[in-house]
């Protein structure tokens, strides 16, 4: 019987890992039985298939290798080509690619690991899991060879990724985005790939002066404005053809209150994290996203973009939001994430209700899935984009943050404490029960 199956092996679904190995707990916890399940033929993720810049600094890839307990497997991707050359962006915002080679170099080294100690399952789909009267589960799955399997566990961890939102309630009391006529819809994870920038070149090479709407004020919109900007065909628009249309303003991350104030942005006493007194350290935009909306915003020592108009939702009228929708060129959703699930079944058989099946945040504060009334799963965890992880305070992060916490640091670190703790609380208590329910 295996102590953990983690399903999914991009950077959530390898924060824990990482988390142990960095306090050299990983061996030990391979030793009691890991399975690894990826869809993929390798670990790390899929971020090169994004044609933009990380909003993370490339040291916060780096650290996790800065540790003096890491097995040698991965201390010695420390000198590696793909972490010298991240090291250059130490101070910076590495692009995508880079961050997906270094990512799955991260991953070849800890399927050596899995592969040696316990278990890896590559192209394999995790298909449900079924929990067990006993107090285990079992994970179902798909071999390469397409065959069906069942992998038992006490714990087990979901790390899918997320999946692109699209609200179901009105943009605007009468609109529905999903009501207009439009011309192309482009959701923000499509356009930001290469094969996505792409298409919205050749978009805006024939727009003929149509404009091209992003809905949202996210990171993701800001960061496809930048995205667009820097197609070839962008060098044709108009002053305002691209319309960024948000609900809110949004907010900018500052390394401190001073730097913030230096740059002409008011800040409250709730938007500085208590624990690294960074302003807005959680939900703020940072990277390329922050520096398209300092060029929109006219802050100082930056030019500004004429190219790119910001508008309220909430002073448009239904009738001009939705003529401006569909006579758009083009139209870019962002409007978040929420996690990818798998269908979770009681020990008699009956499908559960997940909360975030039903449009809800899939984890609690402990990390464990919740179901749609609000109670949780003992002995099934959640991590990565969209569970809707909400910091407690012990995690800092600035009093005004009400978002989700999407952090690949985080996974590595806070959060995938949070979880190998908990699944190490629980082992023998589980594994005890187990244990009593085999008859003599």
């Amino acid at each position: 019987m295996l102590s953990s199956i983690i399903v999914g092996g991009g950077p959530g679904g390898l924060g824990p890992l990482i988390w142990a190995a960095q306090h050299g707990l990983l061996p030990a916890w391979l030793d009691r039985g890991v399975a690894l399940v990826e869809r993929q033929a390798n670990l790390g993720g899929t971020l090169g298939r994004f044609g933009i810049h990380s909003d993370s600094l490339g040291g916060s890839y780096l650290e996790c290798l800065e540790a003096p307990n890491l097995p040698p497997a991965l201390r010695q991707l420390r000198h590696e080509p793909v972490a010298l050359e991240m090291a250059k962006h130490r101070d910076s915002f590495p692009p995508l690619a880079l961050v997906d080679r270094y990512q799955r170099r991260l991953g070849m080294a800890l399927a050596t690991l899995l592969a040696r100690r316990s278990l890896l399952r590559l192209c394999t789909e995790a298909r449900a899991v079924h929990l067990r009267r006993d107090g285990t589960l079992s994970v179902e799955i798909t071999r390469p060879d397409g065959q069906r399997d069942m992998l038992l566990a006490h714990t087990a961890v979901i790390a899918l990724g997320g999946r692109q939102f699209l609200p179901g309630e009105p943009l605007l009391p009468g609109l529905m985005l999903a009501g207009c006529m439009t011309h192309r819809i482009m959701p923000s994870d499509r356009a930001l790939t290469h094969a996505g920038l792409k298409e919205a070149n050749r978009v805006l090479a024939e727009a003929n002066g149509r404009q091209i709407v992003v809905l949202g004020g996210s990171h993701s919109a800001y960061s496809v404005a930048g995205a667009l900007l820097n197609l070839p065909a962008a060098a044709s628009l108009a002053a305002g053809q691209i319309v960024i249309v948000q609900r809110r303003e949004p907010r900018i991350f500052y390394a401190s209150r001073e730097a913030a104030l230096a740059d002409a942005y008011p800040v409250e006493a709730g938007d500085v994290c208590p624990r690294t007194q960074r302003v807005n350290r959680m939900g703020g935009l940072r990277g390329h996203g922050r520096e398209m909306w300092r060029q929109i915003a006219r802050r100082p020592d930056t030019r500004l973009e004429r190219r790119v108009l910001v508008r309220a939702m909430q002073r448009f009228s239904e009738v001009e939001l939705r003529r401006l929708i569909e006579e758009a060129a083009l139209i870019v959703p962002c409007f978040g994430y929420r996690s990818a699930t798998l269908p979770v079944f009681s020990a008699d058989g009956a499908r559960l209700s997940l909360n975030a099946d039903a449009g809800g945040i899939a984890v609690g504060e402990d990390c464990r899935l919740l179901l749609d009334d609000g109670t949780s799963l003992p002995n099934l965890f959640g991590i990565g984009l969209g569970t809707g992880y909400r910091l407690p305070a012990n995690m800092g992060g600035e009093p005004n943050f009400d978002g989700q916490a999407n952090s690949l640091w985080l996974y590595q670190n806070d959060i995938g404490a949070v979880i190998y703790r908990a699944v190490h609380d629980l082992l023998p208590y589980v594994e005890a029960k187990a244990k009593a329910a085999v008859p003599a």
